[in-house]
């Protein structure tokens, strides 16, 4: 799989959206279909909401291969964030018109943990795991936050994992923050963990 590619692809998309449009949050949806194009111009066969197993309602964004064969197969997971404290610009104010912001910092960690832990759900431990994190803010970005002050445990979760990341503007008229962070975590050196309830 090409990041860069992916990358690439992911900002000339999002920056492409009108600067007239009502976007304001970053979607899973646009991120998946992003990454879902830009692997099937690398040449791979991708499925979406794909079973974890056959008899289970859990499902992985993307699943995808080369070439069709089950040995080339890959996981991903895929989430998106969002963080600030910018106040008094009105874009920069919550949809309810309070000078503040929802951050939900625990709320957010408790998403990504949940879905990297889906993994565990995955017969064979051995084929090629990524978890996506688009995260969208003003200057402080929520997981570099969280992992300089080990907020959450989020050591335990991120420490060991391997990750690429691109940083770009985004040029929403109504976006309430401006900066895009993406990461691709590669999940090689991850080792299962107890699933969080629902």
């Amino acid at each position: 799989m090409n990041i860069e590619q992916i990358f690439q692809d992911l900002k000339f998309d999002l920056q492409s959206i009108s600067i007239k449009a009502n976007e304001r949050l970053l979607k899973e949806e646009q991120i998946r279909s992003s990454i879902y194009c830009s692997l099937r111009n690398q040449g791979y066969i991708v499925a979406a909401e794909r079973n974890y197993e056959k008899n289970s309602e859990v499902e992985c964004d993307l699943v995808f291969w080369r070439n069709s064969k089950p040995e080339s197969e890959s996981w991903m997971e895929i989430k998106t964030a969002r963080y600030s404290k910018a106040k008094d610009d009105v874009r920069k104010l919550d949809k309810f018109g309070k000078n503040s912001w929802n951050n939900g910092e625990k709320g957010q960690f408790n998403s990504w943990k949940k879905d990297i832990q889906k993994f565990n759900l995955l017969n064979n431990i051995e084929v090629e795991k990524y978890f996506v994190l688009v995260e969208q803010c003003f200057d402080d970005s929520l997981f570099d936050k969280m992992n300089s002050q080990n907020l959450y445990e989020i050591k335990q979760l991120f420490g060991e994992l391997k990750y690429n990341k691109i940083e770009f503007e985004l040029k929403w008229n109504k976006a309430p923050v401006n900066k895009c962070i993406v990461r691709i975590f590669e999940l090689k050196n991850y080792s299962k963990q107890p699933l969080i309830a629902h």
